[in-house]
């Protein structure tokens, strides 16, 4: 029986009513073939730490920290190396992901079929959507990228899914001596993709499942956040460009990679196609609901290329980018 591993880092601030729910939704998947081991890798709190005590209690194993080296990808390293015998699969998640319960059987399968896939995933919803504008803003962007994973499954181009959220071959991992994540880069996630695409490896879109997650609720959160995705685009331009331009990938997947880094730059160019868009909006949402996302995401457009502009502002000071703590809705 082959083996897969959960890992899901949580940082201190998560909050006790949200890791409890992470932990109902990733004990409720289902298994098929496989035998599921579930580790949280929790960065504890000052002092006593409620959390801690909650996972004792469940039948899941846990690796606490007392500090927050490498954020994410730390966590995730330190989750790896303390495993005696590499599992076949390891799934990423975050505290907030709320997969569907056919999200690992699928996803394996989709590995199992495809040997040179280090990744498979699915399109993402937002669980907070109905909190405001701007996680119904999110929603529809969302939406969208779908609708672009559908098109890159199509064409073969570049299937970048945020936080690696998903589930990875471990033996291809080690084959090619990925089994360890970046943490000196602001985005690990990236990074990792584009190294696994220039040796060759894919990441595979399965359209039979679903992932939820949280989308920030508030502008500053929303801001935040995609500086430091903006940052991650930019690290990886400057890194990895002649590498893809020199490499034998096929060149759909070599200018899908380009305009995914580039575009977001230069966002507010796409503001008069948003209401071609919008069309498809109104047909999911309802006409009022559908215009309200519709001028959402043009505001959206603009705010991502303020976010590129102080990405590259401070890639040109020298300063980094800084993990913030993000609000947690009660999803």
């Amino acid at each position: 029986m082959e083996e897969l591993a959960v890992i899901v880092p949580v940082a201190s601030f998560e909050p006790l009513s949200v890791l409890k729910k992470s932990v109902d939704c990733l004990l409720d998947l289902e298994k098929g073939d496989l035998d599921v081991r579930v580790t949280y890798v929790l960065d504890l709190k000052e002092g006593a730490d409620d959390r801690l005590k909650f996972l004792e209690e469940m039948p899941v194993a846990v690796l606490s920290r007392m500090d927050n080296r490498g954020r994410r990808a730390g966590a995730v390293n330190d989750a790896l190396a303390a495993y005696g015998t590499m599992p076949d699969y390891i799934a990423l998640f975050d505290v907030d992901s709320r997969p569907l319960r056919n999200f690992l059987v699928e996803c394996v399968d989709a590995l199992r079929s495809n040997r040179d896939a280090i990744i498979a995933s699915s399109a993402r919803f937002v669980t907070n959507s109905d909190e405001n504008i701007v996680t119904q803003t999110i929603a529809a962007e969302y939406f969208f990228f779908s609708d672009v994973y559908r098109i890159f499954k199509m064409v073969g181009g570049f299937n970048q899914f945020n936080g690696l959220i998903g589930v990875l071959n471990m033996k291809l991992m080690e084959e090619h001596r990925f089994n360890r994540l970046n943490e000196s880069v602001s985005c690990e996630d990236l990074d990792f993709t584009q190294k696994a695409y220039l040796s060759g490896l894919v990441g595979v879109f399965v359209p039979e499942t679903l992932v939820g997650e949280q989308a920030p609720s508030s502008i500053r959160d929303l801001f935040n956040q995609r500086v430091r995705w903006l940052t991650g685009a930019y690290q990886g331009l400057r890194t990895y460009l002649e590498s893809f331009l020199r490499s034998k990938i096929p060149v759909s997947r070599r200018l899908a990679w380009f305009l995914a880094l580039t575009l977001p730059f230069v966002a507010f160019l796409a503001t008069p196609l948003v209401p071609l868009y919008g069309l498809l909006l109104w047909q999911r949402y309802g006409l009022r609901r559908g215009i309200v996302r519709t001028f959402g995401l043009i505001a959206h457009l603009w705010l991502i290329t303020l976010c590129g502009i102080v990405a590259l502002k401070k890639q040109v000071i020298g300063r980094g980018v800084e993990w913030k703590e993000s609000r947690r809705s009660e999803v």
